[in-house]
C-alpha cells in the first residue's frame, strides 16, 4: 500500500481516507492465513484459545461473542461469506452472500437500527487477477508468462512441491527464479489497486448514503502474502509454506471514527485481537460478559493520547497448511510472539495462559449444554437431549485438536462429558422403549 510506504501508488482512495482516520503502523495478524485472523478480528480472543484454526473447527453458539452482545444491543449484524461452522455461530444474524455490497450498503442506509456490517474483499488473494483497468498499470514491459508467473495468475493454490497430496486444483510443481521477483511484486501492486478502488467505491457510497458521519469504519486484512521474500509466494493455504514473517504477518488499520477525531499515525503495538474491544469501547458497549475471556486490548487509550502503548507482545500462530491442513498433521503448528521488533519462541507463561482461557470458555459453553440436556429431558424431548451432547462432542473434538488440549489430565471435563453422554445415551434408550423421560423407570435406566 502507497499508504505504508510503497513506492507506487496503489491505494490513492485508501491514502485519501487515511488523512482523516488513525492509521495504525505496527498492527499484526495472528496467524498465517484466513479463518484464525478474521475469528479473532471478530471475537478478541487468540487462536489456541477460540481454536478456529481449520476446516475441522466449530465455534460453538453459546460463547459468548461481541457479535451477539452488539445484537444484544439491538444492532443488525451482517457478514459477508459467513457459511460453516468456524464462522455461524459467532454472531451473524444474516449474510450477504450473493447480494452486491451496494445493496447492503443501500438497505442499511434506510434503516433506523444501528449495523455493524463485515464486507469482504479477496482482489489481493490468489490467483493474482487484478481488474481489467488495472492490468498492466505496473507490469507494462514486464514478462509475466514464465512458470511462477503463470501459475500465479492462474491458480489458488501454488506448490514448489507437488508430491503434497492435496484434494483441490493446483499449478502442479512450480519453480521459482530470481528474474520472477520484480514483476511478481508490480503484479500483486496492480491487485492491491483493485482492491482499493473497490474499497474507495464503497467509501464514496457510505459517503453518499450520510452514513459515513455515523458510522465507524475499519480497514484492515485478514494477513498478508509473501512475495518470494522468503523463498516462496502466498500464504499458509496457498502454498503449504507457512511462514510467521512480516510480509505475512504486518497488516494494515485504518479507523475512521465519524468527524475525523483520532485521525493521525500510531505506532503502538497491537493484534487482531484488540480490535473487538477497542470497538466495544468507542461505542460504549460494556464488554463485562466477554472480559474474562479476552485476550485483546483495547486501543482507545493511544487515541486518547493517554499512553503510547497498550501491550508489550503480540502472538501468532499457523498450521503449515493453512485451512486445509489434513487432519493428522493439525496440531503441527509454528508459534511465535513479536517483541522488541522481532519473532521469538512464545513463553510458556503464554502457552499457559491460553490453555487455562481455552478451558474456561470450553466449560462453561458445554456445562450450558449440559443444563439444556436435563431440561429437554425434563420435557421429554430426547432428541433435543442428544442434540445438546452432539455440541458437547464437538467442543472437545474442536478443541482437542489444538498444540497442548486443555483436555489432558482435566477430571473435571471428563466427567461433565461422561454425565452429558449418560443423559443422552439414557434418554434414547427410553425413547427406544416408549418410556416417557421423567418416569421413573427411565430414571433408573440412566
Amino acid at each position: 500500500m502507497s499508504l505504508y510506504g510503497n513506492s507506487r501508488p496503489t491505494t490513492p482512495q485508501l491514502d485519501a481516507f487515511a488523512r482523516e482516520a488513525a492509521v495504525f503502523e505496527s498492527f499484526f495478524a495472528v496467524s498465517a492465513h484466513t479463518s484464525p485472523g478474521v475469528v479473532s478480528l471478530l471475537t478478541g480472543l487468540e487462536p489456541p484459545v477460540h481454536a478456529q484454526t481449520t476446516q475441522y473447527s466449530f465455534f460453538d453458539p453459546l460463547i459468548p461473542s461481541p457479535l451477539r452482545l452488539l445484537a444484544a444491543q439491538g444492532y443488525d449484524v451482517v457478514g459477508h461469506a459467513i457459511r460453516g461452522p468456524t464462522y455461524e455461530s459467532l454472531g451473524f444474524a444474516r449474510g450477504q452472500d450473493g447480494a452486491p455490497t451496494e445493496a447492503l450498503l443501500a438497505e442499511l442506509a434506510k434503516s433506523e437500527r444501528p449495523f455493524f456490517a463485515w464486507l469482504h474483499t479477496r482482489e489481493t488473494h490468489l490467483p493474482y487477477k487484478p481488474a481489467p483497468e488495472f492490468s498492466g498499470r505496473f507490469t507494462r514491459g514486464m514478462r509475466l508468462d514464465s512458470p511462477l508467473l503463470r501459475a500465479v495468475q492462474e491458480h489458488a493454490i501454488v506448490l514448489r512441491d507437488a508430491s503434497v497430496q492435496i484434494p483441490y486444483r493446483h499449478a502442479g510443481q512450480v519453480a521459482a527464479s530470481a528474474a520472477d521477483a520484480e514483476p511478481l511484486r508490480a503484479l500483486y501492486d496492480e491487485c492491491v489497486a483493485s482492491a482499493d478502488a473497490r474499497v474507495g467505491a464503497w467509501l464514496a457510497q457510505l459517503r453518499e448514503l450520510g452514513l459515513l458521519e455515523r458510522t465507524i469504519v475499519v480497514i484492515t486484512a485478514d494477513h498478508g502474502d509473501e512475495l518470494l521474500e522468503h523463498g516462496w509466494v502466498g500464504h499458509a493455504s496457498t502454498g503449504y509454506d507457512a511462514k510467521l514473517v512480516d510480509e505475512v504477518l504486518h497488516i494494515p488499520l485504518i479507523l475512521r471514527v465519524p468527524g475525523g477525531a483520532y485521525a493521525g499515525r500510531y505506532r503502538a503495538l497491537a493484534s487482531q485481537a484488540d480490535l473487538m474491544p477497542t470497538l466495544l469501547d468507542l461505542l460504549g458497549v460494556d464488554p463485562a460478559a466477554l472480559a474474562q475471556n479476552e485476550q485483546g486490548v483495547s486501543l482507545r487509550p493511544v487515541l486518547l493520547g493517554e499512553t503510547r502503548e497498550v501491550r508489550g507482545w503480540v502472538f501468532a500462530e499457523t498450521t503449515h497448511k493453512g485451512w486445509t491442513t489434513p487432519r493428522e498433521e493439525v496440531r503441527d503448528r509454528i508459534a511465535a510472539i513479536r517483541e522488541g521488533g522481532t519473532w521469538q519462541a512464545v513463553p510458556e507463561r503464554v502457552n499457559d495462559a491460553h490453555r487455562s482461557a481455552a478451558r474456561r470458555i470450553v466449560h462453561t459453553a458445554a456445562s450450558a449444554h449440559l443444563s439444556l440436556i436435563e431440561a429437554a429431558i425434563a420435557r421429554g424431548d430426547a432428541f433435543a437431549a442428544v442434540a445438546q451432547w452432539q455440541a458437547i462432542a464437538r467442543l472437545d473434538a474442536t478443541w482437542g485438536l489444538e498444540r497442548a488440549p486443555f483436555q489432558a489430565g482435566d477430571a473435571e471435563w471428563r466427567a461433565l462429558r461422561e454425565r452429558a453422554a449418560d443423559l443422552a445415551a439414557g434418554a434414547m434408550r427410553c425413547e427406544a422403549r416408549g418410556l416417557a423421560l421423567t418416569s421413573a423407570e427411565c430414571r433408573a435406566t440412566r
